[in-house]
């Protein structure tokens, strides 16, 4: 109940005592008649004063919630079987007018955070964005990425495959945040421009190791920023065509640069009807004193679909094969050495409604031909 409510009643009663009080004789007719009616004006005008203070506007009216989550079975050969809430996450955002707004995003990853437990409490984005006009626009804070496919859209009911892609996940790496500021410009024509200055990587205990070198903004050594950007063109319909790049000069940020770090990500969307189509090549050039092996990291996927309503009300069925292939430098006992990967992924997605999704997988590696099955459900709201 609202103040000014509990504050009309109190008066009220105030009212009803005060009269009480007063008039300890028992009223004529003409009284009792005047005493009703000053009542009843009392009770109309605050009833007043309650509608008008109910009808202001509060935050809760320029503030959004929303989320996801997902819940992962993996069955691998040589290896235990495991059930794992991967991660769930909660978006709280907020419009403080029609041109400035907050975005963030909290993350636990594996059910349970704290000392020797399996999960982290991670900040994922937290930034204001300035909308200058309906082109242009400026985020300030920690924000993803924009490179790649799913390092800025990566909601389990809006890609297959119970776990993300590899490629992505080592080689651009995905998920991959940064702290700094970040111009976007959006033409008529469906191109839009994307440019960003931010902390860099900081690799110097694993030199090479791409996804160790996330900082994720926790204090993060900044003796050397980066710079990325990204072009991209959704000017004909299903058609999403995306380049981006990142450079740091200084990979492990150190006084004197000891190696340099550049990322160039090439990406294709397609959707026609029920037929989809995903492509995605990266590639990382590492210069200056870092071992041969881990100078060039590169790989790519290519990954066809198909999506209809089979079973009416109940939902859609999607079925997906992807190829891909990858080399990655990763360290093992404190050595390093360069990881060759190609697998097949095949599976199918089941969304009974918008938002849920289940998901089902077999994926193979050339190598040693073994076979993991992964099981998931995935939610967003």
């Amino acid at each position: 109940m609202k103040k000014l409510n509990i504050l009309s009643i109190i008066m009220l009663l105030i009212s009803f005592v005060s009269i009480n009080i007063a008039r300890a004789e028992e009223p004529s007719k003409a009284e009792l008649l005047q005493m009703i009616k000053s009542q009843q004006n009392q009770i109309e005008s605050l009833a007043t004063a309650i509608e008008e203070g109910s009808s202001g506007s509060g935050w809760w009216e320029k503030t959004s919630v929303g989320g996801y989550g997902e819940l992962h079975a993996n069955f691998k050969p040589e290896s235990d079987d495991m059930l794992d809430f991967h991660r769930f996450v909660l978006f709280v955002n907020h419009d403080y007018n029609n041109w400035v707004s907050l975005f963030t995003e909290l993350e636990l990853e594996h059910s349970l955070a704290g000392d020797g437990k399996p999960g982290e409490v991670e900040l994922e984005q937290a930034f204001i964005r300035l909308d200058w006009s309906e082109q242009f626009s400026t985020d300030v804070g920690l924000f993803l990425m924009p490179i790649g496919i799913l390092n800025e859209t990566h909601e389990p009911d809006t890609f297959y495959g119970v776990e993300r892609n590899n490629v992505e996940k080592y080689i651009i790496p995905t998920t991959w945040w940064q702290g700094g500021v970040k111009a976007i410009h959006r033409f008529n024509n469906g191109l839009s421009l994307e440019g960003a200055i931010t902390d860099g990587m900081n690799t110097g205990s694993k030199p090479g190791y791409i996804r160790g070198g996330r900082q994720k903004v926790a204090e993060a050594i900044l003796n050397q920023a980066a710079i990325s950007g990204r072009a991209r063109y959704t000017g004909i319909p299903g058609l999403d065509l995306g380049v981006s790049f990142f450079y740091q000069s200084d990979m492990d940020q150190t006084d004197a640069a000891e190696y340099s770090g550049l990322l160039t990500s090439f990406h294709a969307i397609y959707k026609k009807g029920n037929f989809g189509l995903r492509a995605l090549y990266a590639q990382w050039e590492l210069s200056g004193d870092i071992a041969e092996a881990a100078k060039k990291q590169s790989g790519y996927y290519i990954e066809p679909s198909y999506r209809w309503n089979a079973l009416g009300e109940y939902g859609d069925l999607g079925v997906f094969v992807r190829l891909s292939d990858y080399d990655y430098y990763a360290f093992s006992d404190d050595v390093g050495s360069l990881k060759t990967k190609e697998y097949t992924t095949f599976g199918l997605n089941y969304w009974p409604t918008d938002g849920v999704v289940l998901k089902a997988d077999v994926q193979k590696e050339a190598a040693d031909n073994d076979h993991t099955l992964n099981l998931g459900v995935g939610f967003q709201f």
